[in-house]
Parts: structure tokens; sequence; C-alpha cells
């Protein structure tokens, strides 16, 4: 074989040895709701049953298999663990109990910590962090509360609100993802 015919070992296959974090997989394993990641066989149970995944291309057997590949950037930066619907649909099939919706949940802290949260999670979050609540409460809520016998909806207590998430670092992971936004624009 001629010089210029050679390949590189590593150039035939798309995963490089530089993408690879090999603890990622042990640190996600290592967290509350992880703990299941190292049992996957990967069997594909948890796509085949997925409803998200029969509408739009998305396999949660993808995402365990890069978890599980130590592909850390690829996870975290990408939207395929914000599809997830939480729906279980992938814990009622699955053999090995690997409880999937909880990883994905395990997923999507690490990211948001890493400034790589969905923007429409983070504007939830702000607003429950302004107002005390996802949406706007209306009048409306109020009329169909009375109508129905239900007491009256009472403002949160916005200041006690806040210092909570400010002890969670709530507000840290906020202001890591509206840096990622302002820089996206």
């Amino acid at each position: 074989m001629e010089e210029t015919e050679k390949r590189s070992y590593r150039g035939d296959f798309p995963v490089r040895d530089e993408d690879v974090k090999a603890s990622f997989k042990y640190n996600v394993a290592d967290m509350v709701g992880g703990e299941g990641l190292l049992r996957c066989l990967k069997c594909g149970a948890c796509s085949g049953g997925c409803p998200v995944g029969a509408v739009i291309d998305y396999r949660p057997r993808k995402v365990l298999g890069n978890v599980l590949l130590g592909l850390k950037d690829e996870v975290l930066s990408t939207d395929q663990i914000w599809l997830c619907a939480a729906c279980f649909t992938c814990e009622e099939r699955c053999v090995q109990q690997v409880n999937f919706t909880d990883v994905v949940t395990v997923l999507r802290n690490m990211a948001s910590k890493e400034g790589h949260a969905a923007q429409g999670y983070v504007k939830m979050a702000e607003m429950v962090r302004q107002n005390g609540r996802v949406s706007a409460r209306t009048g409306l809520v109020d009329k169909m509360r009375e109508q129905l016998g239900l007491p009256p909806l009472h403002d949160p207590d916005i200041t006690q609100l806040q210092g909570i998430m400010k002890a969670a670092g709530l507000n840290e992971v906020l202001a890591a993802n509206q840096k990622k936004e302002v820089e996206s624009d």
C-alpha cells in the first residue's frame, strides 16, 4: 500500500479518544436517580416503546449509549435529554430496571449546571423566581375556583421562595444558562 493510501486508525471511527470522558458514566451512576445506568444492556426496549420516538427522531437507547460511551459533551449540550416526556413507558418495559426517566433527570441537572438547559425550562424557572408561579394568575382561575367552592389562591411569599432558590443554587444555574443564551444571540 502506498503512503498516500494509508488511513489513520482513529480516523475511521466517529468517536475520537478526546471526545470520551471515561468517568462520565460513573459520575451519572453515583448520583441519586442514576444508579441503574450501568445495568443497561442497550437492548432497545426503551426506544421501542417511547411515544416521543414514535413522532420525532428520539431514542432513549441512543442517549444511554452515549452516556455509557462517555460522550459527556454531546449528551449534555444537545437537546436529546430535554425531549423525554417523563411518561415512564421506558421504565415499565426495561427488564434491567435502568429507570431512564431518573437518569435523564440527572443528565438535565448536570446540563443545567453547565449552562446547557433548554431555554423553555430556564424561562419557567425565571418566572417562578419572579412570580412564584410558572404562569400568570388570571381572574378566570379565581372565578372557576369560586364556582367549584374552592378557596381563593394566595400569592406566594416571593422573598421566602427566592431564599430557597438561592440556597439550592438555582441562581447560579439560571445565570449560567442566561449567559449562554446571550452568547448564542
